[in-house]
């Protein structure tokens, strides 16, 4: 098996490229951060929820073989340097089903190296370590892949960014992301992940043009969850709106206080939206899925 590691500046490499012989993955559980509260004259404790919180430990366990003892040195360096970052990157799983290795589905983790580590030189030439990751920012996987890639390419297996247990579906109005909607009639968004994608932390795109009948303001609300966005202006059919994560704007320029400033979000599976205050517009989505 090996690990491959996608650097921000686009980098990307595999450790196996560096002489690396990646013997697991082993991610952890994600972690629950439970929210209590306590009432004066009550029993017990008020359950307010939970979140999943803190970061999840990814364990790559390897050994290297040198070419002698000159060269053990050499490739420790080179190890300390390939993983040794003060920017986060990806990590992706990979395993050898054949010949070549495979990807395990499409998914990524955003990590960092959450603590030192050492190549413990068992013999001349070879020597035994492990990385452990620490997740950053969200403790999810994601999809390498986005839903216009999906709506572009349509899906494969033998794709390099999707893979089998990422809930995808081989249905036509699955593999659909851009919609001719109209007043009055509901159309569907599918989210094949098992986690809420939510714009101010999610990477989650939707493009508004070519509306129609505007003509004191314009609404989208996902049906599913009550989500909305609301444009507390009109909207003319040359006008791009773009919600991208917490930003908006119209014609490329801020818009965000035209707005009711609410946003979108995505449950897992199917979402059920609707248009209000226009004849019709062109919606369009491009986001990741995340994965517990």
């Amino acid at each position: 098996m090996d690990v491959e590691i996608t650097k921000t500046n686009g980098d990307k490499f595999k450790l196996s490229d560096y002489g690396v012989h990646v013997t697991d993955f082993i991610v952890s559980s994600l972690p629950i951060k439970p929210l209590y509260g306590e009432i004066e004259g009550r029993h017990g404790t008020v359950d307010y929820g939970a979140t999943y919180g803190g970061q999840r430990t990814i364990t790559v366990p390897f050994y290297i073989r040198a070419k002698d003892s000159h060269d053990f040195p050499l490739m420790r360096d080179v190890i300390f340097q390939l993983v040794n970052d003060t920017e986060p990157f990806f990590v992706r799983e990979l395993r050898k089903l054949n010949e070549n290795n495979r990807f395990v589905g499409g998914k990524r983790y955003l990590v960092r190296l959450g603590n030192t580590f050492t190549i413990d030189q068992s013999s001349t030439v070879i020597g035994f370590g492990e990385f452990a990751f620490e997740t950053t920012k969200l403790p999810f996987a994601e999809s390498i892949g986005t839903t216009q890639d999906i709506e572009r390419n349509g899906i494969s297996s033998d794709d390099e960014i999707w893979g089998f247990g990422m809930g995808l579906i081989v249905d036509e109005e699955a593999l659909k992301y851009t919609h001719k909607a109209e007043v009055g009639k509901t159309f569907s968004v599918y989210n094949a992940g098992n986690v809420t994608v939510h714009p101010f932390y999610c990477d989650l795109k939707m493009t508004i043009r070519n509306v129609q009948g505007s003509t004191d303001m314009f609404q989208i609300t996902n049906l599913t969850n009550g989500s909305r966005a609301r444009i507390n202006v009109p909207v003319k059919p040359t006008d791009t709106i773009v919600y991208d994560g917490p930003n908006v704007t119209r014609n490329g320029l801020a818009f965000l206080r035209d707005t009711r400033k609410d946003f979108i979000e995505l449950s897992p599976g199917w979402n059920n939206f609707r248009i209000y205050y226009c004849e019709s517009a062109t919606i369009e989505f491009d986001f990741r899925f995340y994965y517990l």
